[in-house]
């Protein structure tokens, strides 16, 4: 099948989708309006170099249909709402496959009148929509897109590169200091500042602990201040950004995953770190509900709650925390998890994205919905063309 893809070919999830579905044997074009020419698939850069990025955009419609023109895409596939989809639309492209990412319908979509038509627009010039956890179902829904045509699946991970190779007690008993994982941007919306102050009382209270935080964004600066500030500086690795091997290998050597987004959907991250077999510790939202039920695949705290993060860490730990001692507290105050419920946590979370997030099992599907996408243009297309006249008819 010859597919047309419309993303930003800098991200990770676009070469890893360009790349899923090459090796499945399809013909993928993919359009970018941000070079990445280090990239296993730099792609065709379109647009004017406009110096605001939100008018490259539409100005693109024109390469986008000239594109068209010459590849004859069977389907074309287009991540992230406001942008690449609101281009395809433009465009003409169909059938399209929009991807949706969360903050575009979240967030973007709710920021004014214009964009709440814009995202209107392109759901509805949308033959499926693609979402990956139940609350952007609902958004997509609310915002026009018509309900038999959103197609509910998390992206998926990659479960078997990511499978945990020693059991979580193993991991634990080997290390001498608990180790705690974060790999969310370092930006207001995933709210670092509240793990770092999180591990400043653990500190104050005895738990000892060693924290990698892999990330970047623009709060790095004051987090490393403010580690420095709670005298945690020795504890608290920044690693930075980490390519994808460097990833797994922290997922293989810690075993607690912080995340405390404050609006998300399916987290990959989430995803990957339950995979890896980590107890995760996250914040009490939907899209964080949806995998994890507390204290069953980990641990649920309220948003920006720094006192109620360090109570759930040392619970993992086994540590006490409260006045009069006793690993009590977590997230709602309620009865602490015992010393062997961690490990239980970690091969639940494990055991249920293996079987309910496959990238490859998403990948599959997709690729089935392609070609049913494609089936069906080309029966109306057939349809429309008897349905005409013969040459020189009547008319």
């Amino acid at each position: 099948m010859r597919i047309l893809l419309l993303s930003h070919a800098p991200v990770v999830h676009t070469q890893r989708w360009a790349a899923a579905l090459k090796g499945r044997g399809h013909e993928v074009r993919l359009l970018t309006v941000e070079a990445a020419p280090w990239a296993a698939d730099p792609g065709r850069v379109i647009g004017p170099r406009f110096p605001l990025r939100a008018f490259r955009y539409p100005a693109a419609r024109g390469d986008v249909m000239r594109e068209t023109r010459d590849f004859r895409p069977e389907a074309t596939v287009a991540h992230f709402l406001p942008n690449y989809g609101f281009l395809a639309a433009l465009a003409g492209a169909s059938p399209l496959l929009l991807v949706c990412w969360g903050s575009d319908l979240l967030i973007n979509a709710t920021r004014s009148p214009f964009h709440r038509a814009r995202a209107r627009y392109t759901l509805r010039h949308s033959d499926l929509v693609h979402v990956d956890a139940r609350l952007l179902a609902r958004a997509a829904a609310r915002l026009g897109a018509p309900e038999d045509r959103i197609w509910t699946r998390p992206w998926g991970v990659d479960t078997d590169a990511l499978a945990p190779r020693t059991p979580w007690e193993a991991r634990r008993a080997g290390a001498p200091e608990p180790r705690l994982l974060w790999t969310r941007r370092l930006a207001p919306l995933y709210d670092p500042e509240t793990f770092v102050r999180a591990l400043g009382l653990l500190r104050r209270r005895g738990v000892s602990f060693q924290a990698t935080i892999a990330g970047e964004g623009p709060l790095r600066p004051a987090l490393e201040a403010l580690a420095r500030d709670l005298e945690i500086g020795a504890s608290v690795r920044f690693a930075g950004w980490v390519g994808e091997e460097d990833l797994r290998a922290l997922y293989r050597s810690h075993e607690i995953y912080v995340s405390l987004s404050r609006s998300d959907s399916t987290s990959q991250s989430l995803l990957e770190a339950m995979a890896a077999g980590l107890v995760p510790v996250v914040s009490d939202i939907e899209g964080n509900r949806e995998w994890v039920t507390h204290r069953s695949e980990g641990l649920l705290v309220p948003p920006g709650d720094a006192e109620a993060v360090a109570r759930a860490i040392a619970e993992v730990v086994g540590a006490g925390v409260a006045a009069g001692g006793g690993a009590s507290g977590g997230a709602g105050g309620r009865t602490g998890v015992g010393t062997r419920a961690p490990a239980a946590m970690a091969e639940r979370s494990r055991a249920r994205v293996a079987r309910e997030a496959s990238f490859a099992d998403t990948v599959a599907e997709t690729e089935a919905r392609l070609a049913a996408l494609a089936a069906l243009a080309g029966a109306r297309g057939h349809a429309r063309g008897r349905s005409r006249p013969p040459e020189g008819a009547p008319r």
